[in-house]
């Protein structure tokens, strides 16, 4: 009887098993594999208190819910059925022929007590039955825990694309996709897994230690005083051996970096012939995974030779005495003592009882952690975003355009000491382009975030066509505007998909006419699969300036009556940029415009130029008047046209 060892040592290599990632997975194959490293990683609450405030999502599910408990229950009987299956077997057609098994038998099949082919068929029906509701118990407590994780993913990535740019100022990025991968895989294997094996493996070690009672008690008492000599040695040992594994994760991890950062930059490291150095860091970070991954496997050693010498004397002494109680009842002519059949159950319903209890140790600490990602999970839930409709908003159509300023005054709420903005006060007329200059840290790009609303104003009001923001929906105001951003962000997918982001159902010949407005149209239909190439992730096959070509055709085919340019061709080739800018430039005529240039030579045709220093509008005029002040504009002009010369 050393299989409860045996399972012992199993859970514990299964859980503490450390993958190495292999380079040549695919992105996802190493994304899985984090997942698993950081699960160790994450932190575990205090109590599985939190994972209450995953009944709502459960309880939307009572039908699946309802079929699990009917399986799970059926699935207990049938597992416990089996030990009596096994006594039927042994006593009636194997070993035992006083008086009272014959009688005891008769009541199992028909005919001679050695009639075995009965007694199978009693066992084989027991374990198809066994096999049959536990695969149902596992399927819907399975569907249950992938449906549940499914609704929370999504009512996550629901909060997280409507809460303002502020939440993620304060809450780095990858902590929140590492609550919204790993925490939700910590929550999913809890429901979908743990809780169904844990409630299984209670369910049959209360029956077992019931049906263990009645067949000795005195055999019952020994099995649990070894138990908590077998499992306390697991525990304990246990948490030295994950935080030695934890340790060679993290050395690994270094290795890894290090050795990414120097091959990505492999000619600058040759250049500075610093090759030698590069070799001696690496070598020693893998020495010292080595190191702690010697010292994991010399304890884990250690708890085996503990847990196979506790556990095989232990039983074997259960069982020595086990079998001179069956001496006895034989001895007795079967009127005192256990059956050969007794002894056999026993030692089935005790290692149901061992295994189960020392899988429990296991999944108390998976409860734990999942009641940690609860909780970060539940954060990211309750949080509520900033910038909100208010109760009944106001709504443009047919919007011309006008926009703005008046006394605006604005802090960045990460920077609460630096005034952003201050009495910022313009009127842009419709149709209008005006161009905001001024040197690094003005306050331009502010303009667009407060315009678009990322932000509420802290005094002051912001207008378009005579409507204050605040009054409308987030949606609403935000739908006024085509944006090309500076560091022009494009997705995964197709550049057919990349310029429809711009307008959700716009025709293919519209993204197509939108492209050649953007100049973007020849390199496009030199790509492999024209229109339909995949560009990788965040389209990083292509160049800057082919990157800002797709970003202008996007904001081209949205088409909005505002049109807000940051630095919108400043990776683009001296052509290309005198093209974009007659694109602009007709665009312009039906729309009011709004640009952030540094290079001044992109914006001497602006109605209108805004020069702005420390959040300050400090100048206002044409190109022509702004030279003639003599102020920051010329100084700035000055400078980059004495540079061209």
């Amino acid at each position: 009887m050393w299989w409860p060892c045996t399972k012992q040592i199993a859970t514990v290599r299964a859980d503490l098993m450390v993958d190495n990632i292999d380079e040549s997975r695919s992105s996802g194959a190493a994304l899985a594999a984090s997942i698993e490293l950081d699960k160790d990683k994450r932190g575990k609450a205090r109590s599985v208190k939190p994972l209450r405030q995953l009944l709502p999502f459960i309880g939307r599910y009572k039908g699946i819910v309802f079929a699990f408990i009917i399986f799970l229950i059926l699935a207990a009987a049938m597992q416990l059925s089996i030990g009596l299956a096994v006594k039927v077997i042994t006593d009636c057609g194997f070993v035992d022929d006083t008086k009272s098994i014959a009688d005891y038998c008769t009541k199992f099949a028909v005919g001679e007590q050695n009639q075995m082919g009965s007694y199978f068929k009693f066992a084989i029906l027991i374990g198809i039955g066994a096999a049959v509701f536990g695969a149902l118990r596992f399927y819907f407590i399975s569907i249950l825990g992938q449906r549940v994780i499914a609704d929370i993913r999504k009512a996550v990535y629901d909060k997280l694309t409507r809460l303002s740019p502020e939440f993620f100022e304060r809450v780095h990025t990858g902590e929140v996709l590492s609550r919204l991968t790993t925490d939700t895989t910590l929550i999913e294997s809890v429901i979908g897994s743990s809780v169904s094996f844990a409630i299984r493996s209670i369910a049959t070690g209360i029956g077992s230690l019931v049906i263990m009672f009645f067949i000795s008690w005195k055999l019952t008492l020994l099995v649990m005083c070894i138990g908590p000599a077998i499992i306390l040695p697991t525990v304990i040992i246990g948490k030295r051996i994950r935080t030695l594994s934890r340790r060679s994760q993290d050395n690994l991890a270094n290795a890894s970096s290090r050795a990414g950062e120097s091959l990505s930059a492999i000619q600058t490291v040759q250049a500075f012939t610093r090759e030698d150095k590069e070799r001696r860091d690496f070598s020693q970070a893998v020495e010292n995974t080595y190191i702690a991954h010697r010292k994991r496997i010399a304890v884990r050693s250690l708890m085996t030779l503990i847990i196979f010498g506790l556990g095989m004397t232990g039983m074997v002494g259960v069982f020595w005495y086990g079998a001179q109680e069956v001496q006895n009842f034989q001895a007795s002519g079967g009127d005192a003592g256990m059956t050969s059949g007794d002894i056999f159950a026993f030692g089935i319903y005790a290692f149901s009882v061992v295994s189960g209890v020392g899988f429990l140790t296991g999944t108390w600490t998976e409860l734990l952690r999942a009641s940690g990602a609860t909780e970060r999970v539940m954060e990211l839930l309750s949080e509520e975003p900033n910038i909100a409709a208010p109760t009944d908003p106001k709504t443009l159509s047919n919007t011309k355009g006008a926009i703005a300023f008046s006394n605006v005054n604005f802090i960045y709420p990460s920077r609460p000491t630096e005034q952003t903005l201050e009495n910022v006060s313009f009127v842009i007329k419709p149709g209008e382009t005006v161009a905001l200059v001024g040197p690094s840290g003005a306050g331009k790009s502010t303009i667009f975030q407060v315009l678009l609303r990322f932000y509420d104003i802290e005094s002051g009001r912001v207008t378009i066509d005579g409507v204050e923001i605040d009054a409308l929906s987030p949606q609403n105001l935000r739908q006024q505007f085509a944006i090309v951003q500076q560091n022009t962000p494009l997705f995964s997918g197709s550049a057919m998909e990349n310029i429809r982001y711009g307008r959700e159902g716009a025709s293919d010949e519209d993204v197509i006419i939108a492209a050649k407005a953007a100049f973007a149209h020849e390199f496009i239909e030199k790509l492999p699969e024209g229109y339909q190439t995949d560009l990788g992730e965040s389209a990083v096959t292509l160049s800057g300036g082919q990157r800002q070509r797709l970003a202008i055709a996007r904001a081209i085919l949205r088409d909005a009556p505002v049109l807000l340019l940051d630095e919108a061709t400043s990776a683009l080739d001296a052509e290309s940029e005198r093209a974009v800018q007659k694109a602009f430039e007709e665009m312009s005529k039906t729309k009011t415009t709004l640009v952030i240039a540094h290079r001044l030579a992109t914006i001497l045709s602006a109605d209108r130029i805004i020069v702005m220093d420390q959040g300050r509008i400090v100048e206002t005029g044409t190109h022509t008047e702004l030279l003639a002040n003599k102020g920051l504009y010329a100084r700035l002009a000055d400078l980059q046209f004495d540079l061209k010369t």
